[in-house]
């Protein structure tokens, strides 16, 4: 498979897909927003937030791309 098509994990438990269509955006299987959009939902957000807040203070980087 290729790097760019492997799904993302998502912290609030979706999974987001890669859109062949569109080329460019991964598309969240739960929601159905596209990742990273204005369309994405708060809680998604915040769970992002939250995630990206703990690893900064455990001392880790995840591979989150919004």
């Amino acid at each position: 498979m290729i790097e760019a098509y492997k799904p993302i994990h998502l912290p609030c438990g979706g999974v987001a897909y890669f859109e062949v269509e569109s080329g460019i955006s991964y598309r969240c299987e739960m929601c159905m927003a596209v990742v990273g959009s204005v369309g994405m939902p708060s809680y998604c957000r915040d769970e992002y937030r939250k995630t990206e807040m703990l690893d900064i203070l455990a001392g880790k980087q995840k591979g989150y791309t919004f």
